[in-house]
């Protein structure tokens, strides 16, 4: 197809025909020549043989030149009207078979083009009008790749750098800015007299490649709702049995906890059995409270009562730890206490916290060389002797609060700076021992720090500032309306944040006998 589109497109072009009428031309010259040399020829073979001499051959001569160009002439006429005749019938062949041709060439959807050797365009259908929005002339005399996309650029130049057939598919851009795609086959014909450069006849695939775009995007979107649907499913899976498994590590977890509540809770009881319950220091202080709130169910907070026949002994501690470990070390704590008081007959609470300490020590077997126990407890100890009315204070780490009848502010007697129990601590403490004789009706407080380092939801500690001015200005009310304003100040300050630490506060009211 693309050679006989070839030819169609030379004799479209002028030069094409001019070239076949010289040749006719030179034909007839030669034929002519030819002829009148031969009956040359003949008459001077007949000339110089003697036989044929003189007038009458002359003459026969001269009938014979006469008679050979008159049928020359003849020849001629003939030959002319047969040519004029064969031309005639010729040019209207080829005039139908051409509007044939360049009605196609006119009307095709391809367009046909020559190139040069620099990818000039040489020649370019009629068609291209109605394809690209350009008309013949203004494309003509132009480079290619100005209306080639320059990614499809090297395809047409390593084409004509071979000069060899190709089939590509390039992008040109329409008059209106749009690309469009074109499937491509290019000849070279540089040797070809009638086209005389590389011959690429270009189809419209846009709409095909539109269609296949489609069908990609459909294709692609149907291999990702089929791989998304997949994927759903092995996660639907994954979760089913993530969901099995959680469900089965729940019910473990939850027998576990059961365990570990139950624990708590026996743990709980075992130490609320070792401390004496509020009622029984209202026997001997009638307005009197005690604010216990374990931060977990058991605490590392605690207070040891033992009434005697010439002292009561009221100790608030805060051991190491909370929950568990602090519990065990409440344990320990209070039955170190006992010891030294019922034990070793110690009375002044400067000598018992001594002993104390020698014994806390000993018991965690921090005195051994090389243990790095730094467990223990702070403390305040008070003895009260009622025959006397006098308090003995001694205090490792916690002071002690004294808020007298209508004085203006609260009074503390500090307690000495250094704990009970550790490695690193001296094998040796001695304490200060406090002797106060404070008027009937005096309020006295101790507590751990558990109520001052409470966080609130803006993340401020209390403070203790905050807690020895709260306690003083709540100190004239009864001791219920104490526990409940304690409690309702801590509820207030800390919001939904949790407890920080386990809480203790203890309060009594020094009254006659």
């Amino acid at each position: 197809m693309a050679r006989e589109m070839a030819v169609v497109l030379a004799y479209m072009r002028p030069e094409g025909k001019k070239q076949h009428i010289a040749l006719e031309k030179w034909a007839w010259i030669l034929m002519g020549g030819a002829a009148i040399i031969g009956l040359i020829g003949l008459g001077g073979i007949l000339w110089v043989l003697p036989a044929w001499s003189g007038a009458g051959v002359g003459g026969l001569w001269v009938a014979l030149m006469g008679l050979g160009m008159w049928g020359l002439w003849r020849l001629w006429r003939e030959t002319q009207r047969y040519r004029e005749t064969v031309q005639v019938q010729a040019r209207e062949e080829i005039l139908r078979v051409e509007g044939r041709y360049k009605a196609l060439v006119q009307y095709a959807s391809e367009i046909f083009m020559i190139l040069s050797k620099d990818a000039k365009i040489l020649f370019v259908s009629p068609s291209v009008s109605r394809v690209l929005g350009y008309t013949p002339a203004q494309l003509e005399g132009t480079l290619l790749k100005e209306y080639l996309h320059s990614e499809d650029a090297p395809l047409v130049e390593t084409a004509l750098a071979r000069q060899s057939s190709a089939f590509f598919t390039v992008r040109l851009q329409h008059r209106e800015g749009m690309w469009r795609y074109y499937e491509a086959v290019g000849q070279p014909l540089f040797s070809d007299a009638m086209i005389g450069g590389y011959l690429i006849t270009l189809r419209d695939v846009s709409d095909r490649k539109r269609e296949e775009e489609q069908r990609r995007e459909k294709e692609a979107a149907a291999l990702r709702l089929a791989v998304e649907r997949e994927r759903a499913e092995y996660e639907k899976s994954l979760i089913e049995q993530s969901k099995r498994q959680l469900e089965e590590a729940y019910k473990i977890i939850e027998q576990k906890n059961k365990e570990i509540e139950e624990s708590l809770q026996y743990a709980a009881r075992i130490q609320q059995g070792m401390i004496a319950p509020p009622a029984q220091l209202r026997r001997y202080f009638p307005q009197s409270f005690i604010l216990w709130l374990p931060r977990d169910v058991v605490s590392g907070d605690f207070y040891w009562f033992l009434p005697l026949e010439d002292r009561t002994y009221l100790a608030v501690a805060d051991c190491t730890g909370h929950g568990v470990p602090g519990a065990l070390m409440t344990m320990i704590s209070s039955a170190i206490l006992t010891q030294a008081v019922l034990g070793e007959g110690l009375r002044d609470p400067d000598q018992i916290l001594a002993r104390v300490h020698q014994l806390m020590r000993r018991a965690l077997r921090q005195d051994v060389e090389g243990s790095k126990s730094q467990d223990g407890m702070d403390i305040a100890l008070i003895a009260y002797e009622f025959s006397t009315k006098k308090i003995y204070y001694a205090g490792a780490n916690r002071p002690l609060w004294l808020v007298q009848p209508g004085a203006s502010e609260l009074i503390e007697i500090k307690a000495d700076r250094k704990g009970i129990g550790g490695a690193m601590a001296p094998p040796e403490h001695f304490f200060t021992l406090h002797i106060l004789e404070p008027p009937k009706g005096s309020w006295i407080y101790a507590s751990s720090d558990g109520y001052q380092d409470q966080f609130s939801k803006e993340g401020r500690k209390y403070m203790s500032k905050r807690f020895k001015h709260f306690i003083y200005q709540i100190s004239s009310l009864s001791w219920e309306a104490q526990l409940e304003a304690l409690r309702t100040e801590l509820e207030a300050w800390k919001g939904t944040t949790p407890q920080t630490d386990d809480i203790l506060v203890a309060g009594f009211q020094i009254q006659s006998p």
